[in-house]
């Protein structure tokens, strides 16, 4: 009986947290409803996984796209209908454009040599990757393409991972310290339940970059869960626990699957992450 009650439970938060994901996706462009027909959902355990990345916004056209891209490194003053971004430089939280609408995770590397990671699912190995960001020591938002995906993967949950080599002009921009929730510090490895925080710009929820928390009851060899919210737009997003502060990995699907309960948003732990990066995620400088 109080099994029943608690699966019932459970059910009606991951409803919830359905409905709400699959209104943020109507409002993108994206199907409402059954968001199996989300475009690179796949079938998960007894159910679907469905990545978070979101659609382009209407100001950043294909021609804006390509004079970036020509710029070369050279950062470029936003249009007026862009939103002020809530990040400066490049760093966990920063918000990727293009070649997808997602968020930016954890620095990798050391000084002079930092590469920053988001998920396999935002872009392909050889595509640049521009973020709208603010210069440090700036006060406007800018659109600067950073580098190009050196690495990707592709292959679902836990392992889904992209790794951009960032421009040496652009390394001075470059900070570790993840944005409003500070961290990481190390590397997380273990299996307790766990308070999360992550800043992502998924539509709604994330608008600007908000940041937000959870509870991680599932924790895999390379993939993990937890409960909390997430919309389109948040893939790649930097997750750390609260613990030490210590990096978990990056967000990536909602999952809607009752064997995850009550977890329903999951991503690559970080051990995996650094496995495909070939090096460890960069401390904060407040560590």
């Amino acid at each position: 009986m109080h099994r029943r009650i608690l699966v019932a439970a459970a059910a009606a938060v991951v409803s919830l947290a359905i409905t709400s994901s699959a209104v943020a996706a109507s409002s993108i462009g994206l199907p409402a409803g059954d968001l199996r027909s989300v475009p690179g959902t796949v079938p998960y355990g007894d159910g679907h996984a469905v990545p978070l990345k979101g659609k382009r916004p209407a100001w950043f056209t294909r021609e804006l796209e390509q004079r970036v891209d020509a710029a070369d490194g050279v950062p470029l003053a936003a249009p007026p209908d862009a939103p002020m971004p809530s990040e400066v430089g490049i760093r966990p939280g920063s918000w990727m454009l293009a070649p997808a609408g997602c968020t930016m995770n954890f620095v990798f590397g050391t000084p002079g040599n930092y590469s920053i990671g988001t998920a396999g699912h935002c872009g392909s190995a050889g595509q640049p990757v521009t973020l709208l960001t603010v210069a440090p020591g700036g006060a406007n938002p800018v659109l600067v393409d950073i580098g190009n995906i050196t690495v990707s993967r592709n292959n679902g949950i836990g392992d889904d991972f992209a790794l951009v080599s960032i421009r040496p002009e652009l390394q001075e921009w470059v900070f570790p310290t993840m944005a409003f929730v500070a961290g990481p510090c190390g590397s997380y490895t273990g299996s307790g339940a766990e308070v999360l925080a992550h800043t992502g710009h998924g539509l709604g929820v994330g608008t600007g970059g908000t940041p937000r928390a959870g509870v991680a009851l599932t924790w895999q060899a390379n993939a993990y869960g937890w409960d909390g919210a997430a919309a389109p737009g948040d893939s790649g997003s930097a997750v750390r626990v609260t613990t030490g502060l210590q990096a978990a990995g990056n967000l990536t699907h909602l999952v809607v699957d009752t064997n995850w309960l009550p977890s329903f948003i999951v991503g690559t732990r970080i051990g995996r992450m650094q496995q495909i990066a070939g090096q460890a995620p960069a401390n904060s400088a407040l560590c």
